[in-house]
């Protein structure tokens, strides 16, 4: 519905202005009706109409219309208006905006600012495609449910028991303080481990557990995965991978969900896993694909070969697979390997448990500190000698290598605001996120679920690039597929293409905002690695308190608090206190002075150190009161002893008494 203010050519009058309300309708025809008019015959015209909508029959609206005709007849305003639109119905102009005002009480007021839309993370359900959901549907067909069901099961123990809760869990907390229930929880999950002796362990992935993964996990983890690379998308509307590669693919979940993100601007994909059941899996359901959106060039191996001149990707995903790795060694061995085949981006998911956050957070360490050390050397780099002696090195692969040299270093895209270490690491709580799923019907099936037709996928996640932290430039010049994102998302190109350097900086909110009256509280992520509390209070602005209001877990928030954020205590800064407390001033002192003072600490100093004078005033206020203290004893202690002395002067009395009276 669109209101427009039409003109009509016959007199310059105030009757030659009306509000007409247009729809189209199946038919593509113009039902017009008139809101606000003046004349006659239109005032007739809205009895009629308003005559129709109660009386609804044929007969009445017949002779209805006889009447409106009489008396429509002679209003002249009122034909020239029809003619007028009956010629721009039947000619219209070349700019279809020519000759009409736009009523300027039908503009939207923007609800949230372009900085809020463009940090925002959340993207509603996700559902699987409808072809992927179709194929698994009819790969289903003819086999048990009550078995499916079962193998399911021990695919979920299996997780639980590798990405579970854990002995190591604090429940006194640096940041968040200490946790009255988090020691019953673990317990009690700790309690549920030994009871059903659920041990750490992983599975081998047959036939049956790899139909049991289709039905009652797949959904689990696309919707995470598709998160996260549609953030990517948005954040960097100039990234456009031209081969992805996913390692621990299983039937493929990464290479869909990148599929639907980019679409066949993709070139090439590789899936790599070591289940022979799960690639076939993932092929044949790549031949359940329309013939208009089929991969055209996909492949799947079971391993990762160690050549490293081996091609390399635009992006590289590692989702749900870390953790079903042996040990740390292989972890780190993987990594660097991954690492190496990553031209641009790596995209690292896990659960959203504390296991989970701990595999993130010590692969983005590991990856920050070593990826200059993981480049590939110069020896096997830039030689021409060695292309004309190997004849086996492709020229693609060397000027890839060169370009590799060129970006050294790495930086997190999403979700830190930074590169130094995670304020959260020794917390009770830990960096995860949330993503709602569509629950399929055949999902719905294994999970024995009727009623709830959906569900949240919690998880952990870091995107790192290579090359140094972007900085804030003005200059840039939008893309095509920056300017697409921008229309769906409404948003103006000029005022947006600042912010992609800018939202770097932008805080990360780690928990869903405290909606108070009048402000709004929330704890994020900052730039400066430590986790600050900022409020928003409605005095700062109609549009910041309208964003802070509408913000939700896992956004970037842009704007700056009123007042100063509040720094959360970390362990550093209580362990700081708890020594300020016991030592004395000499050995402060020293320690200002020395050099092996941990940085980024502010100075310990003693405030309001107490004076000479008002030690000696308070040594001579104790000592009064202790004389008065012992005064007030002695003084009990004689009322006592006359009160004893008196009692016994009585008995003794008494017996004497009587013997005079019987004397007498």
């Amino acid at each position: 519905m669109s209101r427009l203010i039409l003109h009509s050519s016959s007199s310059p009058s105030s009757s030659s202005r009306f509000f007409i309300n247009s729809n189209i309708s199946n038919s593509n025809k113009f039902l017009l009706s008139v809101s606000r008019i003046s004349g006659l015959g239109i005032n007739e015209f809205l009895r009629y109409e308003i005559f129709c909508r109660y009386n609804n029959t044929l007969n009445t609206r017949i002779s209805s219309q006889r009447e409106l005709a009489k008396s429509i007849g002679g209003d002249k305003v009122y034909q020239q208006l029809l003619n007028d639109i009956n010629a721009s119905l039947l000619s219209p102009p070349e700019d279809p905006a020519e000759g009409i005002i736009v009523d300027p009480v039908e503009v939207p007021y923007p609800k949230r600012s372009l900085e809020a839309l463009f940090g925002r993370k959340r993207i509603g359900w996700v559902s699987l495609p409808k072809w992927l959901d179709k194929a698994i549907l009819d790969i289903l067909k003819g086999h048990e449910k009550d078995v499916i069901r079962s193998d399911a099961g021990r695919i979920y123990q299996s997780f639980r028991s590798i990405t579970g809760f854990r002995e190591e869990n604090i429940h006194n907390d640096p940041i968040f303080g200490p946790c009255k229930t988090a020691a019953k929880t673990f317990k009690r999950q700790q309690y549920e481990f030994n009871e059903n002796d659920i041990k750490p362990h992983l599975l081998e992935y047959g036939n049956r557990e790899t139909l049991a993964y289709l039905a009652g996990y797949l959904p689990i983890t696309y919707g995470p995965i598709y998160n996260v690379l549609y953030e990517i998308s948005t954040r960097l509307p100039d990234f456009e991978p031209k081969s992805v590669m996913d390692f621990g693919t299983g039937p493929g979940t990464a290479i869909w969900a990148s599929h639907k993100v980019w679409g066949q601007r993709i070139e090439s994909y590789l899936g790599i896993d070591i289940s022979e059941s799960m690639l076939r899996m993932a092929e044949t359901l790549l031949s359940n694909m329309s013939h208009e959106n089929r991969i055209q060039n996909c492949y799947f191996r079971r391993y990762i070969t160690y050549d490293s001149r081996q091609t390399r990707h635009n992006l590289v995903i590692s989702a749900f697979s870390l953790a079903e790795l042996p040990n740390e060694n292989t972890q780190e061995a993987i990594l660097e390997s991954l690492w190496n085949r990553t031209e641009d981006i790596l995209v690292l998911i896990e659960k959203g448990t504390p296991a989970g956050f701990k595999i993130i957070n010590d692969a983005r360490n590991k990856i920050l500190k070593n990826a200059k050390k993981w480049q590939i050397p110069s020896s096997s780099l830039s030689s021409d000698r060695d292309l004309k002696k190997n004849n086996n090195y492709d020229q693609k692969a060397l000027i890839m290598d060169n370009i590799l040299s060129s970006k050294a270093g790495a930086h997190v895209v999403a979700p830190c605001p930074h590169d130094g270490p995670c304020p959260l690491e020794n917390s009770r709580n830990w960096c995860h996120f949330s993503q709602r799923i569509n629950r399929p019907s055949f999902f719905m099936q294994t999970k024995a679920v009727r009623k709830e037709n959906h569900e949240d996928s919690k998880y952990s996640y870091v995107v790192l690039r290579r090359g140094p932290r972007p900085e804030i430039v003005n200059e840039s010049k939008p893309t095509e597929k920056f300017e697409k994102i921008l229309e769906e998302k409404s948003i103006d190109t000029d005022l947006v293409k600042e912010f992609i350097n800018e939202a770097f900086q932008w805080p990360r909110l780690i928990v869903p905002p405290m909606k108070r009256s009048g402000h709004v509280v929330m704890d994020g992520c900052s730039k400066s690695g430590y986790i600050e509390r900022i409020v928003i209070p409605k005095s700062l602005g109609k549009l910041a308190y309208r964003d802070a209001r509408k913000a939700m877990w896992g956004d970037l928030f842009p704007h700056k608090p009123k007042k100063p954020p509040e720094r959360r205590i970390t362990k550093e800064k209580k362990d700081m206190k708890y020594e300020k407390k016991k030592m004395t001033k000499s050995i402060i002192e020293e320690k200002e002075k020395g050099d092996d003072w941990k940085e980024g600490i502010p100075s310990l100093r003693i405030r309001n150190q107490p004076s000479k004078k008002n030690k000696q005033n308070k040594q001579n206020k104790q000592n009064k009161q202790n004389k008065q203290n012992k005064q007030n004893k002695q003084n009990k202690q004689n009322k006592q002893n006359k009160q004893k002395k008196s009692k016994s002067n009585s008995k003794q009395s008494k017996p004497g008494f009587l013997k005079m009276v019987k004397l007498g």
